[in-house]
């Protein structure tokens, strides 16, 4: 008869109360239990989330029931709910912002028995519910995950940031700080330049081919051999070049129309003359 010498590890705390933890309860102050072995394994990780997590509440329905995980700060951190009539095996947990936020694993034999708590909303405290520490993995709240408008929606993932009349959004690459001489770290930026637009309302009047928006020269590289030469705007916008003596007018235009850019000599002779 072959012997198993390593079990897999859910065999292994079958007699336990894992995923939740050992000194718990697992019994509200209403007398609703959690038997040992409901749930066969949880992986929790909503944004936000602390170190000790547990079962805070348990929703009865008609047709469901769902099950809300907390920490200390939060009692619903994310939930996930599961079909009476069709018991999965699989739970998984979302946030108030459909992101996911973990997993509880269980079989629809064991899962199936709390329909037997009768419909109404069953709470739990942390000494009650409180899950293993193996089971937690603390997702803190920090950088940009999304934007979030004033009604309450959350954008995440690929989302398009387009500029209104006067706005223009751009991509470049900023610098960090540099930090005790250590290597500055180049980093993806948004620009945001509120410039106005002082035709706008002409534009939205009119034919929208009678004004275009201007595509300005942002910047001019000159080239021989192998130098390079780069001339750049300053803060109102213009490139500035001064004549010398072999050019004997008084200015050098440059500027974008729809074909493209065009570049021309303006202004009078300066040749001199006794």
């Amino acid at each position: 008869m072959p012997r198993i010498l390593f079990p897999e590890f859910r065999d292994q705390l079958e007699p336990t109360k894992y995923p939740f933890g050992e000194t718990v309860s697992l019994v509200n102050v209403n007398g609703d239990t959690i038997l040992e072995g409901s749930f066969l394994d949880a992986h929790l990780y909503p944004v936000g989330g602390g170190a000790r997590m547990y079962l805070s509440k348990v929703v009865v329905d008609h047709d469901e029931v769902t099950f809300f995980v907390g920490d200390a700060t939060n009692t619903e951190l994310c939930s996930g709910s599961y079909d009476l009539i069709d018991p999965p095996s699989r739970i998984g947990l979302t946030d108030q912002y459909s992101r996911p936020a973990g997993v509880l694993i269980s079989e629809p034999s064991r899962i199936a028995l709390f329909q037997a708590w009768g419909i109404g909303t069953h709470t739990f405290e942390l000494s009650q519910s409180e899950f293993a520490a193996t089971c937690c993995m603390p997702t803190p709240e920090v950088g940009v995950r999304g934007i979030l408008l004033a009604d309450g929606t959350l954008f995440t993932g690929r989302t398009w940031i387009i500029g209104d009349d006067g706005v223009v959004v751009s991509y470049e690459e900023a610098s960090s700080a540099d930090k005790c001489g250590a290597p500055a770290d180049v980093l993806p930026a948004i620009r945001v330049d509120v410039v106005g637009d002082p035709l706008f309302r002409r534009r939205l009047c009119e034919d929208p081919g009678l004004y275009e928006t201007p595509r300005p020269v942002r910047l001019i590289r000159f080239r021989r051999d192998d130098h390079v030469f780069e001339c750049t705007p300053n803060e109102y916008g213009n490139i500035t070049m001064q004549m010398n003596d072999q050019q004997p007018n008084t200015a050098l235009r440059i500027y974008t129309n729809g074909d493209g850019m065009v570049i021309e000599v303006a202004g009078s002779n300066t040749t001199l003359t006794d």
